[in-house]
This record gives C-alpha cells, structure tokens and sequence, in this order.
C-alpha cells in the first residue's frame, strides 16, 4: 500500500504516470521501471501485445473497456462480468471540467490506436491525466480539495475498484501488475482526500458499495457474446 501521507504533488506525478500506461503500449525503459516493483523479468513483446489485447481491441477476447460510461455500468453475474458498447461521446460531460480547467485531451501523448477524435473524453488514462492537473493545481486550501473531492466522487469513484481488480485478475504479469498500481494509486488518492460520493443509484456502487474485491475467478462477456474464460489456473 503506498504511503497514505503523500502530498498532492506526489500523487499528480502518480496518477501522471498511469495515465501514461493505460494510453501508450510500454517500450523498453517502462518495463524496465516496472520491473523493479514486479520483482522479476517481463517480456516486451508480450507485454505490447497484452496491453493491446486488454486496452484497445474490443474484439480480442480479453478486452477491459477502460472507459467510465461503461465501467460505471459494468455488471457481475454469477461468473460473468458484462460490459455495454462503448461510445465516441460517451464521457462528453467532462467538458464543462476539462473546458473551466484549460485542460486538451487531444495533446496528452497516446498510442496511435488511441488518438483518434473517437476516443471519449472519460477514458481512464484521460480522467487520471486531468486529475494529476487537478493535483497539480491545488493549493492546499479547502475550495481545491472540496472541488478535487467531487471530481474523484463523480467520475473516479464509481469504476475505480472494478477496474483495478479486473486488471490485476489477468493472466497477463503485465496487465496484472499495472491492475495492481492502480488499485495502490486510488486507495492512495482515497487516503489524501475524499471523494464526495454522489447519491448512491441502485446497482452502482459507490465508496461504501465499492466492487473489485472478490475473487479473480471471471469470464467477460461482451456485448452479444458469450464471453471468455477468464479464471485463474489452479
């Protein structure tokens, strides 16, 4: 767990750096960071491919749609997780955020299958690019962190769990290890300043309803299909 006292400075560079990895496939120097804290050797090639597969191509099999209007609505059922399509507009209320702040999607650095004017405005790596400005911006004082709670409470909240645990459920060292950091940033992030959890809607979790927790025994079904097995081998 990291260390629950960091500042808001330290926490921009964090939620900089995952931004960072869920928008570019990692090269050399980032497996090689990586490493380091998984503890053991990753394969480059694997790990491109895997971040592909799990990020980027909905028909892959093993795709996570890293986009809150659909993580917000994902539902468990028995053994299977479901996921509606996602939409090029989609996250179109966080322009009225983006808009206030000075803050360009289009000019954060993404792998080419992700930079299109397509990409909506809530994927994850965007969302946790605007909250290290946010981060960034703070001055300490009670307006900034009030505004920074309700951000996280709207749009960070709501998927935050369920998309760290379904990551680092994968069978992929890679994709389970970036799981992993992400669940680390986001309890962090909970640590230094509390969201401010909209009304509770039946079915979506909040902070007090929160998923991700339980086993990585899954099988993610995609729009129209049957899903595939994702469980963990014995």
């Amino acid at each position: 767990m990291l260390d629950p006292t960091l500042r808001d400075l330290e926490l921009a560079r964090l939620a900089e750096t995952a931004s960072r990895l869920l928008l570019n496939a990692p090269d050399a120097a980032t497996l090689s960071a990586m490493e380091r804290a998984a503890g053991g050797a990753l394969d480059l090639a694997q790990s491109r491919q895997d971040f592909y597969d799990h990020l980027c191509i909905v028909q892959s099999g093993c795709f996570v749609p890293p986009v809150a209007h659909v993580l917000r609505q994902a539902r468990q059922t028995q053994a299977y997780w479901h996921f509606g399509t996602p939409r090029y507009d989609g996250g179109d209320a966080l322009a009225s955020w983006y808009d206030a702040a000075g803050f360009e999607p289009s000019e954060l650095p993404s792998d080419p299958i992700l930079a299109g004017a397509n990409r909506p405005l809530d994927h994850v790596g965007v969302l946790l690019a605007f909250l290290a400005a946010l981060l960034d911006a703070a001055h300490d004082d009670n307006a900034d962190r009030t505004l920074i709670g309700e951000f996280l409470g709207e749009h960070i909240e709501p998927w935050a769990d369920t998309f760290a645990h379904l990551l680092s459920c994968s069978d992929s060292p890679y994709i389970a290890l970036l799981g992993s950091m992400l669940a680390d940033l986001f309890a962090a992030v909970r640590d230094t300043i509390p969201p401010l959890s909209p009304p509770t809607r039946a079915g979506h979790p909040n902070r007090g309803e929160r998923t991700g927790s339980g086993s990585c025994a899954m099988l993610i079904a995609p729009p129209g299909g049957r899903g595939e097995d994702r469980r963990e081998p014995d």
